[in-house]
């Protein structure tokens, strides 16, 4: 994509908020120093997203989709503003806290995979249910029970070399809601897959936003992912652009 506006209808539909928002951004800025130059990536953010939707952040490289998800997810701290992710203030946490937040609040699902070569797909989704404090058989349990979710209960006992790259990008996924995670990230989770893989994890991260009410929220560039997103926000320079959700019965009601 050349820009971060996408290719969408005229009339934008909205819809009123029922809950408070999951994760909150609020007046964020942050930048980075490259050489002698500080290069502002974020300015002035202002966001809300809910729960049992898959939101897209898209823009060209570049724009700060990524990290704005890097804010949102607690791997970093903004260098003015405030975020919320359910309800609690991550700038008041300390490093133990944020990482005790992560493991049992969030998943992530990053681009190239992170699997472990040596391990199984079965084993790589239970690697992290460990640090919960969960059993063997209890670890067990969940790890295929996410797998089966993912449509890959065949290839539990495979290895990633005897996976291609679509079946290893849903051991990710499987690992990363193995802990029934109440905040999903992804990091072009698409842009290494082709077409048919694509679609079948872009399907898989829809399904669990509806299914299990979890907040997913994914940056990419890929243009595949609009028209299967719930809202997609439109990036470029450091700031949001554009704001639009899929049409449904319940925009429709609320525009009436």
């Amino acid at each position: 994509m050349t820009s971060a506006t996408p290719p969408f209808p005229a009339g934008r539909a909205t819809r009123p908020a029922v809950t408070p928002p999951s994760l909150q951004a609020s007046d964020v800025h942050k930048s980075f120093v490259s050489g002698v130059v500080q290069v502002q990536v974020l300015r002035q953010m202002n966001l809300s997203i809910h729960a049992g939707e898959l939101t897209l952040i898209s823009g060209p490289s570049g724009c700060g989709k990524s990290t704005l998800l890097s804010l949102l997810s607690a791997l970093q701290q903004p260098d003015a503003g405030s975020v919320h992710a359910l309800g609690q203030d991550l700038g008041a946490m300390d490093r133990r806290a944020l990482e005790r937040f992560r493991l049992q609040h969030t998943g992530f699902v990053f681009q190239g995979f992170n699997l472990f070569p040596a391990l199984t797909a079965v084993e790589q989704v239970e690697l992290p249910l460990g640090y919960l404090g969960l059993d063997r058989h209890e670890s067990q349990r969940r790890a295929r029970q996410a797998l089966d979710e993912v449509g890959l209960t065949p290839r539990a006992h495979m290895r990633p070399a005897q996976l291609s790259g679509g079946e290893k990008q849903r051991v990710a996924i499987a690992r990363a809601i193995a802990k029934s995670p109440q905040l999903l990230f992804a990091d072009e989770p698409t842009s290494a897959l082709d077409a048919d893989s694509g679609q079948r994890v872009i399907d898989i991260l829809h399904r669990i936003a509806r299914n299990h009410g979890t907040t997913v929220l994914c940056v990419s560039h890929d243009p595949r992912l609009i028209r299967h997103a719930d809202r997609v926000l439109g990036m470029e320079d450091g700031a949001i652009r554009t704001d639009w959700r899929q049409p449904d019965a319940s925009n429709e009601a609320f525009a009436a």
